[in-house]
């Protein structure tokens, strides 16, 4: 028995995703275990379609077991993100993954390891910091301190820089998991083009926002009607105009400057402001990228402070079938609580239960963003997807 980990937000699940579990099979696996990303994805946005829809639909494609990735960290920055996910991962313990699968651009992982450590090495660096307080982005900041063309090359690719968060918190939480590489079939990160069946996830949910037929490039379509962030435009426009400066100041990674540049925005620009994404483009600036401060806007929608990341302190599951009881049979030396029930995960401790909160957050926001009547669901009776 070899059980593969892979971490997705599957946003919707895709023909290439599904390529993806395959190509991990091919690599040995014999059991996978995915952790995908709640209500609230990364790019400071609501997953477009219900988790436990996409839940079912990766199992029925190739995933055996489906884990939940909750609020805060699935809509954190890449590094939060993965160290999020790869927790849950090594919550199953020694005897449970041994590797861990993700689509990249480079699927060299010598080249990709190194450049983990060189990451590594140079984030907390006085160079580093200053290149950012120069609005130079993060992954560029990296790879000018590199000095090493191959690695520099690296970093200059999505996908890539998850692929080394990834890395990097192996290192940290689970170093008996081994990462495996698939390298990107077909359409690019964010390409606005399809490559035969396989077109990017940013794409599709920008052909389902303007109602066109994603059939082709999807192995079952969704017949709910798919939850678009704009739909609840007001309600984010309305906190971001009306939060009170302790609630800015609690956001994650608030400076003071940046306390103060979201309050001026608001206040002297608010003729130009009639969305929520009119906010974020006004306040961007060459040291903010707009996905962070997409992210700064869903943080105060959902009441995610600065204190919120900790260690993941459960694990719960959204699908399974019988490959994934295997798995849980296996796991002998398990370190996390996992469980179908989330009013009993979140009295394992008050962290538990502040997560649970704000996933629930989440999970109602998502519902609120629909065209029409509101449609809202209890996390408490949502029914896991059970399947042979």
């Amino acid at each position: 028995m070899r059980t593969a980990g892979v971490i997705a937000e599957y946003n919707p699940f895709h023909n290439g995703h599904r390529y993806q579990l395959e190509e991990t099979r091919r690599m040995g696996a014999t059991h996978i275990v995915v952790v995908m990303s709640g209500a609230a994805v990364q790019r400071g946005d609501v997953a477009i379609a219900d988790k436990f829809s996409r839940a079912q639909n990766a199992i029925e494609n190739g995933a055996d077991l489906v884990i939940e990735l909750p609020c805060p960290y699935s809509c954190g920055s890449a590094e939060r993100f993965a160290a999020g996910a790869v927790q849950l991962l090594a919550g199953f313990g020694e005897g449970g993954v041994s590797m861990l699968s993700f689509g990249c651009e480079d699927a060299d992982i010598p080249l990709l390891k190194k450049a983990a450590a060189v990451s590594a090495e140079l984030e907390d660096s006085e160079y580093v910091r200053s290149m950012l307080e120069n609005g130079v982005p993060y992954p560029a900041a990296i790879a000018a301190g590199a000095g090493i063309p191959a690695i520099q090359a690296v970093f200059d690719k999505p996908n890539n820089m998850l692929a080394i968060e990834y890395i990097k918190a192996l290192g940290r939480y689970a170093p008996w998991i081994e990462p495996c590489a698939v390298a990107r079939k077909g359409a690019e990160h964010d390409s606005s083009k399809a490559s035969d069946s396989i077109a990017s996830a940013s794409y599709i949910r920008e052909l389902i926002g303007a109602g066109e037929d994603v059939s082709a490039y999807l192995p079952k379509m969704s017949q709910d009607e798919p939850f678009l962030i704009e739909n609840a435009d007001k309600a984010l426009l309305l906190k971001i105009m009306t939060a009170s400066s302790k609630e800015i100041q609690r956001l994650p990674d608030m400076s003071a400057n940046l306390v103060r540049r979201f309050i001026n925005t608001r206040e002297t620009k608010c003729e130009l402001i009639n969305s929520a994404e009119d906010f974020a483009a006004l306040f961007k600036h060459k040291a903010v990228t707009l996905a962070r401060v997409r992210r700064m806007i869903l943080y105060l929608a959902l009441g995610v402070t600065s204190h919120d990341f900790f260690e993941v302190p459960y694990g719960r599951i959204l699908a399974l079938n019988e490959r994934g009881r295997e798995i849980f049979a296996s796991c002998r030396e398990s370190t996390l609580k996992y469980g179908t029930s989330l009013a009993s995960l979140e009295k394992i401790s008050p962290r538990a239960a502040r997560i649970s909160e704000l996933e629930r957050n989440a999970a109602a926001f998502q519902q609120m963003c629909v065209k029409g009547r509101v449609d809202l669901k209890s996390e408490y009776t949502r029914k896991i997807v059970l399947s042979r």
